[in-house]
């Protein structure tokens, strides 16, 4: 078998047809990630020619990661085995000092409440990492920036029409879009101009989260990199244009995903992001699409995950995935990296505390 780079065509076909493919492994976010700063490998293992597995690798001085990943067959041990081998000796060649792997593999499934639908062994997952010096990051509950922890998302392949679709829409879900669908119009926008509107949206939840913006810089590197695979959505108000709220969407063979959504805050109250919730299912119904996914969440089931609460209106799935795991190269500097990071950490905090005083 031979671990080689792969051209950008070849990974897309293997990625694209393969049921571990998903949005955080296609090419065309190795040419995002690249115009980022990133430096973005697309790596295959093949056998007499074959692709039997593949995976995007980001690194950026010296840290790498695979998210959600590696594309291959997870249930075929002797193939995880030999691409773990591959890509871990592959990290070593190139001098990184740490390599991050998450899996696109579930623990279990879940209702809004937590309860367990469905449950997997992953044990031997869990000893072949091991068994190449990887340790386990944790069953965690927050939202990891580097790859889903945990997903909600719908199955929309048991309903015969759109009526029973929205009928498995909580009442309270239903009454909003009986009263606020009528203010809005949805449309899909590509220009400069309106992907900024989308960035704007954006800025208004990351204020109200305390979260920090992207340049807007970043949804045009989006839109030229995914083509027609990505959507920019635009809720607007019908009586004088002006933007309510956005969402990006992607394509993808196996599922269609709502990326990331906001709302200008002064029209919180408009309940667009309902509105553009049941345009997407709808819009994915009628197009013969079985799955979609509504991303990241915290994996916390109490009554104070707002952002589960809202998504549970729509009668969502939870799935559970394994999470990370990681192989420290160089021990020195992986230490020397975690104490220059913590310093900034506590600067940071410092200057906030004087800032509020």
């Amino acid at each position: 078998m031979n671990f080689v780079e792969l051209e950008s065509g070849e990974f897309r076909r293997f990625e694209q047809k393969n049921p571990y493919g998903n949005l955080y492994q296609m090419s065309e976010r190795a040419e995002v990630r690249r115009r980022m700063g990133w430096n973005a490998k697309l790596l295959g293992l093949k056998d007499k020619n074959k692709i039997i597995a593949a995976c995007l690798l980001l690194e950026k001085n010296g840290a790498a990661m695979v998210q959600m990943g590696g594309v291959l067959d997870w249930s075929d041990t002797k193939i995880i085995n030999e691409w773990l081998k591959n890509v871990s000796d592959y990290a070593k060649k190139n001098n990184f000092y740490m390599l991050e792997i998450y899996p696109p593999v579930k623990l279990s499934i879940r209702d809004n409440k937590g309860e367990i639908i469905e449950e997997y062994d992953r044990s031997g997952i869990y000893k072949l990492f091991e068994k190449y010096g990887y340790s386990y990051l944790g069953k965690t509950i927050a939202v990891d920036p580097k790859a889903n922890r945990w997903i909600t998302c719908k199955d929309l392949s048991g309903f015969k029409n759109v009526d029973e679709l929205r009928a498995s829409y909580k009442k309270n879900v239903r009454n909003k879009l009986r009263k606020c669908s009528g203010d809005l119009t949805i449309e899909e926008v590509t220009s400069d101009e309106d992907l900024d509107e989308i960035g704007r949206a954006m800025e208004g939840s990351n204020e109200k989260n305390g979260a920090k913006s992207r340049d807007h810089s970043y949804y045009r590197y989006i839109r030229d990199a995914y083509g027609k695979q990505v959507h920019f959505v635009l809720a607007r108000r019908k009586e004088d244009g002006d933007t309510v709220a956005g969402r990006i969407i992607f394509d993808h063979p196996n599922e269609t995903i709502s990326f990331i959504s906001g709302t200008v805050q002064k029209y919180r109250r408009m309940n667009a992001m309902t509105v553009l919730q049941d345009d997407l299912l709808t819009k994915c119904f009628n197009n013969g699409i079985k799955r979609v996914n509504f991303y990241g969440m915290e994996g916390d089931f109490s009554d104070n995950n707002r952002l589960l609460e809202f998504k549970s209106g729509f009668g969502i799935l939870v799935e559970e995935y394994i999470g990370g795991f990681r192989l420290i190269i160089r021990p020195g500097k992986y230490k020397a990296v975690q104490a220059k990071t913590f310093a900034r950490r506590c600067l940071g905090f410092a200057k906030r505390k004087i800032i509020r005083k």
